[in-house]
């Protein structure tokens, strides 16, 4: 009997949510478990390395603020393996994720052909001979069958007979096609080279779906905090994705701050994600377009490709590209992503004014 492979995610990791996101589009069941609430157990470790015949290392979270904290990179090959594994056990996120563990072995981190060919090329297989089996008992067929017309309905209704003719409902209003739009353009604070995108975005939102635009436009994963710098007005406003309070943090809420309570007032402001790396934009208003011809934003142009999230800020992340280590090499090639500026404008043309 087949068991349900068990998957270890952390909800706030990108390549987690992308791991889920193939596994529902391949209609694979699994059972989630938080690797952050529920450490692994020493002994789970144990049996997952050996039956993944990876090195011990690959179960390490190298890219994680704590593996770098802790200086692990230096201190693991002088550490045994019973103490590496009662380390892992100790925090979650020193683990590498996601994890999926199921009855033909181990899988450790998401690369798509890997899962593919773990998890799809059984069923495929399974397919393919119940397919020919099907073939095998269905008779042959030299010619399609032969389509009959249908037969015409008859009309009773005598030709003196009259209808009431309906009367014409209303005309509804016209859709609304236009609205008021910033043309913006948003830098990246510190890299080199550069990294921007120039975009519209309606003026019906308030600044906590600007900080989603900009996430997506930037091309961010959205899973930290962010917030406004507002140089003329002095204020900051907070925007928190997970909260449904719109009281929190008071009249600085990015909830209840709308665009047109400070722009094009503020003409340039600063838009910081995720406190910790601290990813500084500056956001410059370029021009304001009256009868902008969309409902959503979109992105015009743009330059570079916007670094990984929890990559440490700018100037850990360029410490990054120019390091020879293969951990690092391996981490910036499994999570850092070309713009494609076709899907990002699919994206926001999801976001609709308020």
């Amino acid at each position: 009997m087949m068991t349900t492979p068990l998957f270890l995610c952390y909800p706030k990791c990108a390549t987690c949510k992308k791991a889920q996101k193939w596994l529902d589009a391949n209609h694979i069941s699994v059972a989630v478990r938080d690797i952050a609430q529920e450490n692994p157990a020493e002994d789970e470790l144990r049996d997952w390395h050996k039956a993944s015949g990876l090195p011990l290392k690959k179960f390490f979270n190298t890219s994680g603020k704590k593996y770098k904290e802790m200086h692990l990179k230096d201190t693991l090959p002088s550490m045994s393996e019973d103490e590496q594994y009662r380390l892992l056990a100790t925090d979650g996120l020193l683990v590498k994720r996601p994890i999926l563990v199921d009855e033909n072995g181990i899988l450790v981190g998401f690369k798509e052909a890997d899962w593919e060919a773990r998890l799809l090329s059984g069923q495929n297989e399974a397919e393919g001979d119940a397919d020919a089996k099907q073939d095998e008992n269905e008779p042959a067929q030299d010619d399609p069958p032969t389509q009959t017309a249908a037969e015409p309905v008859q009309d009773d209704t005598p030709e003196t007979q009259t209808e009431e003719q309906p009367v014409p409902p209303e005309k509804p209003e016209p859709p609304k096609v236009s609205v008021r739009a910033f043309q913006m353009k948003v830098t990246l604070r510190g890299m080199k080279p550069p990294v921007w995108r120039r975009f519209f975005v309606p003026e019906d939102m308030t600044f906590q779906t600007l900080a989603d635009v900009l996430i997506t436009v930037m091309g961010w994963n959205g899973s930290h905090l962010s917030a406004f710098e507002m140089p003329k007005s002095g204020m900051n406003i907070v925007v928190n994705p997970w909260s449904d309070d719109e009281e929190q943090f008071g009249e600085r809420n990015g909830k209840t701050v709308k665009l047109t309570d400070l722009l094009p007032a503020e003409k340039k402001f600063i838009f910081v994600y995720d406190m910790g790396d601290n990813w500084e934009h500056e956001v410059v208003i370029e021009d304001v377009r009256e009868n902008y011809p969309a409902l959503y934003p979109a992105v015009l142009a743009y330059e570079g490709n916007c670094p990984p999230d929890d990559s440490g800020g700018v100037w850990s992340y360029m410490d990054m590209l120019e390091d020879d280590d293969e951990d690092t090499k391996e981490w910036l090639e499994e999570f850092s992503t070309i713009y494609n500026m076709e899907e990002t404008n699919a994206e926001l043309k999801k976001m609709k004014p308020e």
